[in-house]
């Protein structure tokens, strides 16, 4: 399993820019022209140092190595950020967007209907999260995107939880699934934009369908 680290101001702003600046290709467009000042993504890059800066403070960053190739944000439903740290990521995330702004990109979100975190939270089950995963450009296309999701599993099986991930490009999802993850449901949010949400289930879950 990797090791969990801490990023400077520049190093968050650099992962920013990755996640925020993805090519979808043609056939999409993701979810990155529904936040304001689009095509320009300052506000997109804020939001996203929002919640890296907010994971960065309650230690749930784990990286390549040292070098900092690339990064993954995990959560766990079993040892949540305090309420404190929530409520700080929300308030650094409307200032960044702009309330209205920040209201608009939620019911964006909602407009596909449930989330796998919200089926999950309504029922009461708990599980890990991929929050943000981002390897800066230099080292993509190296193979540094499957130590960090395995990290995840590995953190999940730790407690026999599944893991889940939403994510607004295909391409993004093709390599999930290549890695261990299934794609449980799409949701369509506008013209071109969509949300796959994937999962990885924990060991008894696995043992049931499998046998």
């Amino acid at each position: 399993m990797l090791n969990k680290v801490k990023l400077t101001k520049e190093e968050m702003k650099e992962f920013a820019e990755v996640f925020a600046y993805y090519d979808y290709g043609h056939e999409e467009i993701g979810m990155v022209p529904y936040y304001p000042e689009y095509p320009d993504r300052t506000s997109l890059v804020n939001y996203l140092v929002a919640m890296i800066s907010t994971a960065d403070e309650y230690d749930a960053i784990y990286a390549t190595s040292e070098k900092k190739e690339g990064i993954i944000i995990l959560t766990d439903t079993t040892h949540p950020f305090p309420r404190m740290a929530m409520i700080k990521m929300m308030w650094r995330m409307m200032r960044a967007l702009g309330f209205k702004n920040f209201k608009e990109i939620i019911k964006k979100f909602q407009a596909g209907g449930a989330s796998l975190e919200k089926t999950y939270r309504d029922s009461r089950k708990q599980f890990v999260q991929i929050e943000l995963l981002a390897v800066k450009r230099m080292y993509q296309g190296q193979g540094f995107m499957r130590p960090l999701v395995e990290t995840a599993f590995e953190v999940a099986r730790q407690s026999n939880l599944p893991v889940i991930v939403s994510t607004d490009a295909k391409l993004k999802k093709d390599k999930y699934e290549h890695i261990g993850m299934k794609l449980v449901n799409i949701r369509t949010l506008g013209d071109r934009s969509f949300m796959y949400d994937l999962v990885r289930e924990n060991a008894e879950e696995m043992q049931l369908r499998f046998g």
